[in-house]
């Protein structure tokens, strides 16, 4: 049995979310030589490399699938946005099986569909040994990095062992997925990063925040 000590060079497996804005696709900007698989066309008016706007689930495995097999295309791979892949990945499970919606399906079967073929995306297509670990002679390391951004949404929450419940941020995954999709996401990513705005409250007409008139900012 071989043991392995220390650290192991491989790309990175990265999620970012955040709201609406935050710039999410401009830090997935900043990895090395990164390639846009654009699902929403937030990248317009970056000076950035991408493929052409995703126009469906299958269009977006095409482009995965040409980065496998090209794997000097890009040093980084960006899904920008994921919730926006998953919306494309329900949309196609339905029009296949000729269903209205994922509800259709019934007995949550739809459900189990959206996350077993969500599942392939990033567990096999985006894990992929020509894919994360192929060698690239013409960098150091290996393989492509992947990067994943979100939108995030503000949900109910409540603690199983304490009393009350309290609003937390999470990904925007999952709305037509029963909340499947999100976990795989955490799971799949080495990294999961958070992105937001500071707020912070000012009195505007002297009066102090107890009494006067606040604004946030």
């Amino acid at each position: 049995m071989k043991i392995i000590t220390g650290k192991i060079a491989s790309p990175k497996k990265v999620l970012i979310y955040g709201p609406e804005g935050i710039g999410k696709s401009t830090f997935a900007a900043q990895f090395p030589e990164p390639v846009f698989i654009d699902t929403e066309g937030s990248t317009k008016d970056m000076d950035v490399a991408r493929f052409e706007k995703a126009s469906s689930w299958q269009m977006l495995m095409d482009q995965i699938r040409y980065v496998r097999q090209n794997p000097t295309t890009c040093r980084t791979l960006v899904i920008d946005t994921v919730d926006w892949a998953e919306q494309m990945c329900v949309a196609d499970l339905c029009a296949r099986y000729g269903k209205k919606g994922v509800e259709d399906f019934g007995y949550g079967n739809g459900y189990v569909y959206a996350k077993e073929e969500f599942e392939g995306i990033l567990f096999t297509n985006l894990v992929d040994t020509d894919m994360i670990y192929g060698h690239r002679n013409d960098v150091e390391g290996y393989g492509v990095n992947v990067v994943l951004t979100a939108h995030a949404q503000m949900r109910k929450f409540e603690q199983p062992d304490e009393m009350g419940s309290y609003d937390r941020w999470e990904l925007k995954l999952g709305k037509k997925t029963s909340s499947q999709t999100a976990p795989l996401a955490k799971e799949w990513a080495d990294m999961v990063l958070f992105a937001n705005y500071k707020t912070i409250v000012v009195n505007v007409d002297g009066q102090g925040t107890q009494k006067g008139k606040n604004k946030a900012q």
